[in-house]
């Protein structure tokens, strides 16, 4: 029993050093220590956006659908998502419920050859707006992407040579560590 209890006040008299050993952050010094932690953060994501446009290797995953009739739909990112790869541009579309689909997914994948890609960023906000043309077997599509410096939040619009669209809306990643699947092309 002496031991339990040597040990017990042991333990709280450590507990009582530590706390005394650390000095306890003002509310300010905390919110201050968020908000450059925020800040770094953003800088990295802003770098991470600005190199993987550059290099021509990105990914935007999209976890909400809108098509034709302007349902919003919710849906699995790592299988919904417009892609360039070098000079090659995919949009992958397997929304939760269809069936199963041409690509095997419930779905369709169009696959191009990038004609051209235009960048233009915003002076007042940092903002980036990409166009995409591509010409694939089955015709060619545009994607314009619009997101934010960091790619926090990133909207796609893919217009056809057949006149249908799609709107998809998510987030902005470097190709290279992403989790996406490629269907098999079907369109």
């Amino acid at each position: 029993m002496k031991r339990i209890a040597t040990s017990v006040i042991l333990l709280l008299l450590a507990a009582t050093v530590m706390a005394q050993d650390q000095d306890p952050l003002t509310r300010q010094e905390k919110k201050a220590r968020r908000q450059e932690q925020k800040k770094q953060n953003e800088a990295m994501l802003a770098m991470n956006t600005s190199e993987a446009l550059r290099s021509g290797r990105f990914v935007l995953k999209a976890d909400q659908l809108r098509g034709h009739g302007g349902l919003l739909v919710n849906v699995d990112p790592t299988i919904n998502f417009v892609a360039a790869e070098g000079d090659e541009a995919y949009v992958q579309v397997a929304p939760p419920f269809a069936g199963p689909g041409l690509n095997g997914l419930g779905g369709v994948t169009l696959k191009g050859r990038i004609t051209s890609m235009e960048i233009e960023r915003g002076k007042k906000n940092a903002a980036y707006n990409i166009i995409i043309n591509t010409i694939g077997t089955t015709g060619n599509f545009t994607v314009v992407i619009n997101m934010n410096q960091t790619g926090e939040a990133a909207s796609a619009s893919v217009h056809t040579g057949r006149g249908t669209w799609l709107e998809m809306y998510g987030s902005f990643y470097p190709w290279a560590g992403t989790e996406t699947y490629k269907a098999k092309e079907t369109l």
